[in-house]
Order: C-alpha cells, then structure tokens, then sequence
C-alpha cells in the first residue's frame, strides 16, 4: 500500500503542497487530481523520491521510500522522455536492464506489450520518426517494462485517440489484475471515472476532496434527472429547488436537492405532457470536480 503522511512542501514563498495525506490500496487505481498548479506534479515527484517533503513522509507498504525502493517503481512523466535519434526497442532494452531484468526476460516482456499496444512495426523506428500518439506508447512501455509494483501515470492519454485510449486503458486494467497499484493524474475526468476507485483532488496545495469514489457519488447532496424533453416547464415551479442543466442532446436536465421526490417531480411532468424517457443518473467525477475545485474570482 501507497500511504502519503501529511507532506508538504515549499519553494520561497510559494506553498506548493500543504498537508496533503491519502491512501492508495494495493492492486487499485487512484486518481490524483485538480487544475493546474494545484500540486499534482509536485505530490508525484515526492512520492517517488524525486524531490523530499519539508514535512511528512511517503511509505509503500510500511517503508520509507527512498532511491532503491524508487526504481522499482514505474513512472509515466507528462513530458517525454525518451531518446528521439536511439531505436525504440535498444532504448527500452536499456531501461529494462536499468531496473535489473535480465536480457531475455526484457525482450519477451517488450515483444509483448508492443503487440498489445499495436507497436511491433514501429519498435525498430526513432521516437523521432513516430506520430505522438505512438511516442506515448513507447514511452508507456519504457514505465512498465520491469512489472512495477507502483506504476504512477501523469496524464497518460495525452495524444491519443478514442482507439488508443481504450487500448491503454486495457492495459492499465491488465496490470491492475496482476496486482501493480496505480496511481494516476489527469484532466480526462471521464477516463479517470471509468477506471479509478479511489480520488483525491487537490486544489490550491490542499486536498479539497478525498475518498471512495462510488461512496462519494452516495452521498452527494443533490440529484440529477434526465428526462424527455417537455415544451413547457411550468410545472417545474412546483418545486424551487429544481435548476435545469444544459444538455447536448435534447433531454431535459435537472438538478434537484435530496429532499425533493423524484416521483413528485415524474407525476408533475406527466401531467404537464408526454414523458417517455425520466431517470435519476448520479453525478459525474466532472460534477464533482466543479462543486470541489473552486474558480480564482470565487476566491477573490
């Protein structure tokens, strides 16, 4: 288990990470969010002994981290790092001997995951010769190649397209099931919703917002129906704590406080008109982001 211990850090007067404390369990994906200059980036690199908190500490299953136990992990940095003129497959050799495994082990272990990535064709190329989307493929390679224990992804899906994007996803979820533990950050609340269990998001250099993600979803304060699409709303006036939602493709979206019956409200708009479509969906990560993170002129 990942446990970050109250850690903070700063540079001059800047507060950069405050008090930040959360858990990741073994075997799980967590989400690490919030806008930029939250402390994301900041909070990654001391997890993995990049930089020391002024305060605080980071254990993987009760230890310290430090040097040794830091390259066992794997890292997924937002910017690449790889050898743009050096061929693909003798740079993720060399890394892979970087971390201990042996020669034979590392070359079955990449023919493998280039096939599942769709990158056999391209492993004798330069990351200079490749499209972004398959430099990132390379470089998630070069993150996983030793089997980490810990595998941290700063916005993996950077570059791809809805088909490579699923293909990494599944490939996350492969190393899920082999018990690597996870811990992502990204702006793609979707991708995060779909794969993490557990959240944190972070804002301003503390954590506005941490737990299960399925607990969190239940005990959120408000509702959301989504229902069809009436000509007339006037029944809606019958209950003031309905707030109707913008919607892309022509239902109506509402918002509605926990005490409000959603079948009041379903028999209100029966009597109005024709109702086909009426259901209570529960909020989104992206609703949740946007009730936690808070804009700068709120603040100001």
């Amino acid at each position: 288990m990942l446990e970050v211990d109250s850690i903070s850090k700063a540079f001059r007067t800047v507060q950069a990470v405050e008090k930040l404390s959360f858990a990741v369990q073994r075997g799980h994906v967590f989400g690490l969010l919030g806008p930029n200059g939250a402390g994301k980036t900041t909070t990654i690199r001391m997890v993995l002994d990049i930089i020391v908190p002024d305060s605080g500490e980071v254990r993987w299953d009760g230890k310290k981290v430090d040097g040794d136990m830091r390259r066992t992990f794997g890292y997924l940095p937002e910017e690449r790092g790889l050898y743009p003129k050096m061929k693909v497959a003798d740079q993720l050799m060399f890394l892979a001997r970087l971390h201990g495994v042996a020669d034979d082990v590392a070359a079955k272990r990449v023919a493998e995951l280039a096939a599942s990535l769709n990158l056999t064709e391209k492993l004798q190329s330069t990351p200079a010769e490749l499209s972004k989307g398959n430099q990132q493929k390379a470089q998630f390679i070069a993150a996983i190649v030793h089997d980490p224990p810990l595998l941290v992804l700063d916005e993996p899906f950077s570059g791809f397209d809805p088909i490579n994007v699923e293909v990494v996803k599944s490939s996350i979820r492969d190393l899920v099931a082999r018990g690597t533990t996870v811990m992502l950050s990204s702006h793609r609340m979707e991708q995060v919703e779909e794969l993490c269990e557990d959240i944190c998001i972070i804002d301003r250099a503390r954590a506005v917002l941490s737990g299960n993600l399925k607990a969190i979803k239940t005990g959120w304060p408000e509702r959301f129906v989504r229902m069809t699409a009436m000509p007339e709303t006037a029944f809606l006036r019958a209950f003031p704590d309905a707030a109707i939602r913008p919607s892309k493709d022509g239902y109506l979206e509402l918002t509605i406080s926990a005490k409000t019956s959603p079948a009041d409200l379903l028999r209100a708009a029966m009597a109005a008109g024709s109702v086909d479509h009426f259901e209570v969906v529960e909020p989104s990560l992206n609703d949740i982001y946007l009730r936690a993170v808070k804009p700068e002129e709120v603040l100001a």
